[in-house]
């Protein structure tokens, strides 16, 4: 299966635009997209603010949907959350 992913990769690198219509797509099958947040979250790829904007709800929720699936928490490292004032003060 692996052959998808690198195919998938190269389709994208290609023709960057593909990637909305792949995102698009994915979307519209609720569970598998909440799997492939919840994974990039575990491995570290997205914090939990990334993925609770990407399914669409609010940090609590995501919280509470992490907790039902015994999924831990991660909690920010100091330079995370100087980042993430430092973020904020931007705006």
């Amino acid at each position: 299966m692996a052959w998808i992913v690198r195919g998938i990769e190269n389709v994208i690198r290609a023709n960057p635009k593909r990637l909305e219509d792949l995102l698009r797509n994915l979307r519209k099958d609720r569970e598998l997209f909440e799997e492939i947040v919840i994974s990039a979250y575990v491995e570290g790829l997205i914090n939990l603010s990334k993925a609770s904007e990407l399914l669409e709800i609010t940090r609590d929720e995501m919280i509470e949907m992490l907790r039902k699936k015994g999924v831990p928490i991660r909690t920010l490292s100091k330079e995370e959350v100087l980042a993430e004032v430092e973020a904020v003060r931007w705006f």
